[in-house]
């Protein structure tokens, strides 16, 4: 099955010319099936590129998606495990209502927070000692 061929005219400078005429020569083929191949040689070569650009990106961001989504999977399970302890705190004392902390916090709700504050700013301090490790040897 032969696709429908159209007549065009194209102005193509001489290199161009020349290029597709040496190609044709080399080839042994008309010079419009020879622009035809190098069209889909052309195509051919951005997709392949693309697959290239496409694994490379993969494989450097792999592992840190890695990371990433062990973190927030641990995240996830330990939030469920608090509201759970806390709806069962609340159920047991039959408390009606809660004191949020913007209305009142409490001295060990300011520790905590400024403990995780800390334990994040330390985490965030190994994490770029590590990414400039890791590129100091390369």
């Amino acid at each position: 099955m032969t696709k429908k061929k159209m007549d065009k005219i194209y102005y193509l400078n001489e290199n161009t010319v020349a290029y597709i005429k040496d190609y044709a020569e080399e080839k042994g083929i008309k010079p419009s099936h020879a622009l035809e191949r190098i069209i889909a040689e052309h195509q051919n070569q951005n997709h392949d590129l693309l697959e290239q650009i496409k694994g490379a990106v993969k494989e450097v961001v792999h592992e840190d998606l890695g990371r990433i989504r062990a973190g927030t999977n641990l995240a996830d399970k330990h939030t469920r495990m608090l509201l759970q302890f806390a709806n069962h705190y609340f159920t047991v004392n039959k408390f009606e209502r809660l004191a949020t902390t913007n209305q009142f916090m409490s001295k060990g709700m300011v520790q905590a927070e400024e403990f995780v504050k800390d334990q994040i700013s330390n985490a965030r301090m190994k994490k770029l000692e590590r990414q400039k490790g890791t590129s100091d040897s390369n």
